[in-house]
């Protein structure tokens, strides 16, 4: 019963989703201080030309022209044509020097809103991303409360929640798995587990039961069509109490089944390759086309199985019952255990 939270769901109370885990890194790298030119170093700079250019436009233009440029002896008009010359070399040389700098400052100015554009676009994306995994993280929460509750519809709708959660998020998959499949391995073992099984059916055997719990069987629907390709470890559903549950189609490849009851399971077509089942109880279980390639079936009860079909190439069936087992068109080629 589950009138209150069960030491399973305590436990999941501290379970870390793994999108909870949030890597923090520098957006990029510091820039250090002498891979730019110093400040000061352009502003002395450019108090020099300045200084220069205003020597050389008054009465600087003059020594240049007689020590720099060697010309002595010029009057009037040409002297002044000369010294006009100079001054106008100076400025062009001033301009370029003054075009070149601001080109300069043009491109690093550039380059600095570039990066922080960058910045600007990775912490948006970063905030992005943490605002999704806030959220992912409240829903599954909620969702682990709604499957502790006693209330059978509110269990239902915390399972098929933390489907969704699993479909929206592959990196926290493989964890509501888990969790879907230790609720199943702890509650499937309930009193009421099973409904009632039909007066005729208890005629013919005392011990039958009923359909699986509705909430147990939205938790293995939600197995049986997960996405395997996001899973990171088999399903481990053993020892759990699975008692005419529908597995139909499942994925159950390498799943830890033994203990597990599985008798009237519906399980046609089911991938169970690799599976460990060891003394798994099976009587009435029916598995046409079921793949069972490598299935380790020692010393279970398939009594009254429904086999037709199915694959059992290289199965382990030591000391497995297959009294009144139908294996019509079954494959039991290399099967350990079965007379050759």
């Amino acid at each position: 019963m589950m009138s209150q939270m069960s030491p399973l769901f305590a436990a999941l109370w501290g379970r870390t989703l793994p999108c909870m885990q949030v890597e923090r890194k520098p957006f990029g790298a510091p820039v250090s201080w002498w891979s730019r030119p110093s400040l000061v170093v352009i502003a002395g700079g450019g108090i020099l030309l300045a200084g220069v250019v205003v020597w050389v436009l008054g009465p600087g233009a003059a020594w240049v022209l007689h020590h720099l440029d060697g010309v002595k002896g010029l009057s009037g008009k040409d002297e002044a044509d000369a010294l006009d010359a100079i001054r106008g070399r100076v400025l062009t040389v001033a301009t370029g020097l003054l075009a070149i700098v601001a080109v300069y400052y043009t491109a690093r100015n550039a380059h600095t809103a570039r990066r922080m554009l960058e910045h600007s676009e990775e912490s948006a994306r970063r905030t992005a991303q943490l605002t999704e995994q806030g959220q992912v993280t409240d829903r599954y929460t909620k969702a682990i409360e709604h499957l502790g509750s006693d209330k059978l519809d509110v269990r239902i709708g915390g399972i098929y929640a933390l489907e969704r959660i699993a479909r929206d998020s592959a990196r926290d998959h493989a964890t509501v798995i888990e969790v879907l499949a230790a609720f199943l391995r702890e509650h499937s073992h309930d009193d009421d587990a099973n409904a009632p099984a039909a007066a005729d059916e208890l005629e013919r055997d005392p011990d039958a039961v009923g359909w699986p719990r509705s909430d147990l069987q939205a938790a293995l629907t939600v197995i049986r069509r997960r996405d395997p390709r996001h899973d990171t470890d088999p399903i481990d559903l053993s020892r759990a109490r699975l008692r005419r549950s529908d597995l139909a189609r499942a994925d159950l490849t390498g799943a830890f089944l033994g203990h597990a009851d599985l008798r009237g399971a519906y399980m046609a077509g089911a991938d169970l390759a690799s599976a460990r089942l060891v003394r798994a109880q099976m009587a009435g279980a029916r598995l046409p086309d079921a793949k069972l390639i490598n299935a380790d079936l020692s010393y279970a009860n398939l009594t009254g199985a429904n086999l037709t079909g199915a694959d059992l190439t290289r199965a382990n069936l030591t000391g497995v019952d297959l009294a009144g087992a139908d294996l019509d068109g079954a494959i039991l080629t290399d099967a350990i255990g079965w007379p050759s």
